[in-house]
């Protein structure tokens, strides 16, 4: 096994992670009732900010510098795509190419949506996460550069502070409209979330092997300690999401690192943030064609075939590079 090898059970869990998402978005309401759902999204904050960390500054640059343009391809290529899905299903809808400008780039305006995740109307409004991480690889890369990443403990509480503030309290006694828009970006709840999974490898909570399960206990506990609520109260929610997000990524970080050639061959290890970028326009398509009595059924088939269209456009990709590097017969 190298001794860098990849940690296979999360990169399999990461699939998981994708299919909560899934769920939060096409059951509409009945995620409120799953706490479990809320575990994605800082998992995978979580998860950037821990493999970024290196105890060497020549690597740890290197590894920040690295990640700007994986994140910059990872946002061209889902706003790419859902700003040429959304032009044709806007023809389909029966609306025509000025109310798609009209409602895209002036009505709800675009610079809102990138920096503060604004609400448009727009089927890939799920890319906020990707804007997110676009924008805390530029801020990380600074912090490492001018060694800053220091301050990161004293971010994590002011963020969430901020971010329960109009997550939590705005909502429960105040009783108004939780403004999204401040809460989902990459300064209240994305950084607060990278830095912790930046400390986290710091100072290598899981050195004994036996704490692993410690972590799972917790983990699996804060998610079963609100379900007997009714409704779940937003800020909780997302707190439960926070505490699990961190024991059960110590837990999988903790298990045994293992190579799977096969699964790195076949499958590749950015699958879950492609089905992340297809499940909605994937999810739209289907609603038009099928209707399920079941969320949850339309949630595996959304990820079914979220993971079908993935595969098949991995697998070209690699047929066409062995292709194209195979010598010209003479």
């Amino acid at each position: 096994m190298r001794p860098n090898a990849r940690n296979v059970y999360l990169d399999l869990f990461k699939y998981f992670l994708s299919f909560l998402v899934i769920l939060i978005h096409v059951t509409q309401k009945d995620y409120d009732f799953h706490p479990l759902f809320r575990l994605a999204v800082p998992m995978f904050f979580l998860i950037s900010g821990y493999f970024l960390y290196a105890s060497d500054k020549e690597t740890a640059l290197h590894n920040a510098k690295r990640f700007i343009p994986r994140t910059l391809k990872y946002f061209l290529i889902g706003f790419g795509f859902y700003i040429v899905f959304d032009f044709i299903m806007c023809y389909v809808n029966g609306n025509g190419v000025g109310y798609y400008f009209t409602t895209l780039f002036y009505k709800d305006f675009l610079l809102e949506f990138i920096f503060l995740n604004q609400p448009i109307t727009y089927t890939g409004a799920q890319l906020w996460f990707l804007i997110a991480l676009l924008v805390l690889s530029v801020v990380h890369w600074l912090a490492v550069k001018f060694d800053l990443t220091k301050y990161y403990k004293f971010a994590i509480p002011v963020g969430f502070a901020i971010y329960f503030f109009f997550a939590g309290y705005m909502y429960l006694f105040q009783e108004t409209d939780m403004p999204i828009y401040y809460t989902r970006n990459a300064w209240f709840m994305g950084l607060p979330l990278f830095a912790l999974g930046y400390l986290l490898a710091k100072v290598d909570l899981h050195k004994r092997s036996w704490y692993k399960y410690v972590y799972l206990a917790v983990g699996v506990g804060a998610f079963f300690f609100q379900i007997i609520e009714a409704r779940l109260a937003v800020m909780e929610m997302y707190i439960s999401g926070v505490i699990s997000a961190v024991m059960l990524l110590a837990f999988f970080l903790g298990l045994k690192k293992s190579r799977s050639d096969f699964y790195y061959r076949w499958f590749g290890k950015d699958g879950p943030f492609y089905i992340y970028i297809l499940h909605m326009a994937v999810s739209e398509v289907l609603s038009k064609l099928a209707s399920f009595d079941s969320g949850l059924v339309k949630c595996c088939v959304v990820f079914g075939i979220s993971l079908a269209v993935y595969e098949v456009c991995f697998l070209l990709t690699k047929l066409y590079r062995r292709v194209k590097t195979q010598p010209a017969e003479t």
